[in-house]
């Protein structure tokens, strides 16, 4: 939806409302649209947008009443008609706080309900009633008649037909407003919703390509992320390097450990990998089993030999118990990596024959070592 609906008017501000004196009709007119600001903060879960809505609102009432009741005090003095709009002013602010302090007792939610219906009946049966019977009887003033007299028109003119158009007004607000406010509550009712599905769809998105065990990418992932970063090597003319890592002895480890126990080695091994793959651009994978795969970007040969035996020293170097192991008493990997500029033909299995081929020339020299180059 549009940005509008996050200001709903739950009071329209219309002529029927203008009691012919600028000042007053343009401080009813901020009245009203603060009042529109507080029923929006509805949409909204923040607490302290709605507790400042609340005090901006009693604030400028307070400044409002202060100056009307100076400009119909130059015309009604101490006239009981001014005395009870006093008493009205009096009365709206307590009554105000009177709701907010429901807020404890009931949601925020309802409070800001109660309080805009509260407010909306309030402002305009005083308006209409009040402040435009006192506007009518100070025209007549001014055109000539006593205060008796111009109090007189005024009664006549606000009675019979405009008490009636009085009620109904104040039921059609009633009515808008619940149907807005309903509105409101559904919107934001939806909005949580829509976030919740955005979040579930995010997790079911990382799910898909993560090894639930591990955390690591996933052999699913891995295909996708291999041609993305041959695209990025064509267009960057950089490398691409492949390592292939598979635990030394493991079934000896799972056959006499157990099942658990080799769990909890895969997951250290591939918190290890996260560690070390760190930079951006270095993915790290569970292919299957006890193979691991790791797939990052390399400017030199080099470079793949240092960054395969980091990662098979900082195996080594989590000293996860392997007595069963035929060439060290903890866990160690095996390590085949190859480093190529691809072209736009290179699949992920021919990277990954050439790794596999370099495993096994590395499990052949007696494991725990790290083969990078081709060797004869």
């Amino acid at each position: 939806m549009s940005s509008d609906l996050d200001h709903f008017e739950v009071f329209p501000w219309s002529s029927n409302f203008e009691t012919g004196h600028k000042a007053i009709d343009d401080q009813h007119k901020i009245l009203a649209n603060l009042l529109n600001v507080l029923a929006s903060t509805l949409v909204g879960v923040d607490t302290s947008e709605t507790n400042l809505a609340f005090d901006k609102l009693a604030e400028y009432a307070n400044e409002h009443f202060t100056e009307e009741e100076s400009i119909w005090f130059e015309y009604f003095g101490e006239d009981p008609w001014f005395v009870s709009h006093q008493m009205s002013h009096a009365s709206f602010l307590p009554k105000v706080m009177e709701l907010k302090k429901l807020e404890g007792k009931t949601t925020l939610t309802d409070v800001v309900e109660q309080t805009v219906k509260f407010l909306i009946r309030w402002l305009a049966f005083h308006i209409i009633d009040n402040d435009k019977r006192m506007a009518i009887t100070v025209d007549a003033i001014q055109k000539g008649s006593s205060i008796n007299e111009a109090k007189t028109i005024a009664d006549r003119q606000m009675s019979g037909s405009m008490r009636t158009l009085i009620e109904t007004v104040l039921q059609m607000y009633d009515g808008m407003s619940s149907r807005t406010l309903d509105l409101m509550r559904e919107r934001n009712a939806r909005i949580k919703a829509e976030q919740e599905l955005k979040s579930a769809n995010t997790k079911l998105q990382e799910l898909a390509v993560t090894d639930q065990l591990t955390g690591l990418y996933n052999r699913r992932y891995l295909d996708s992320a291999f041609e993305r970063e041959v695209r990025r090597a064509l267009r960057e003319n950089t490398a691409i390097t492949y390592l292939l890592i598979d635990i030394d002895y493991f079934k000896s480890f799972n056959d006499n450990y157990g099942h658990v126990e080799g769990d909890n080695a895969l997951k250290q091994v591939g918190a290890m990998l996260n560690e070390v793959c760190r930079r951006p651009g270095d993915l790290a994978f569970r292919v299957g089993g006890e193979e691991f795969g790791v797939l990052v970007s390399s400017n030199s040969d080099e470079d793949v030999g240092l960054f395969g035996e980091k990662i098979r020293a900082s195996i080594e170097g989590l000293k996860i118990p392997h007595m069963y192991s035929e060439i060290n008493k903890y866990v160690t990997v095996s390590v085949g990596a190859v480093f190529k500029r691809p072209s736009i033909e290179d699949s992920l299995a021919e990277f990954a024959t050439i790794a596999d081929k370099r495993l096994y020339i590395a499990k052949s020299q007696g494991r725990n070592c790290v083969v990078s180059t081709e060797q004869t």
